[in-house]
This record gives structure tokens, sequence and C-alpha cells, in this order.
């Protein structure tokens, strides 16, 4: 910090030495317990992904195609108890 202001700089660099912290929870720092990536390696890779998502919730909001049952079972398995599907 004593070498940049830049709020972006900083905040890579606080990504990459705390983690993310929990993305449905209340802790602010530490890793999430879903270990699929590194959000500070993986960005580009993430952002094609989260469009991808985005469009298949834009498409079938439940989940209810044939296509994306597997995904739906996988959802709820892993997230039961965190969102309301």
């Amino acid at each position: 910090m004593c070498e940049t202001n830049d709020g972006f700089l900083i905040s890579e660099k606080d990504l990459e030495l705390r983690g993310s912290g929990d993305f449905f929870g209340t802790a602010q720092h530490g890793l999430p317990e879903m270990k699929i990536a590194n959000l500070f390696e993986d960005v580009k890779i993430l952002k094609e992904v989260q469009i991808l998502a985005q469009k298949i919730l834009k498409d079938d909001p439940k989940l209810e195609t044939k296509e994306n049952q597997k995904l739906k079972a996988l959802v709820a398995d892993k997230f039961t108890k965190r969102i309301e599907m």
C-alpha cells in the first residue's frame, strides 16, 4: 500500500492474500467452501462461465428442461440449505 493508491490493485492483492470470503455466508475473509477456481488467477474463465450461467437462467430460470436436469440436481445437492430453488 506504500507503492500505490490504486484501489483496484490494492483489492486484487487483498484477494490474492486473504482469499474471497464466504459467498453465501457472513465471513469476510478466507477461502470459500467451493474450491473450483482461484478467483485471482481465473478471472477470465470465470467471467465466461458467468455469461453462460446468465444465459442458462434467462432461457430456463427453474432449470426444468431435460438438458438442465443434471445441473439442477448438482445445484440442489450443493446449495440446498443456502438458496431457495
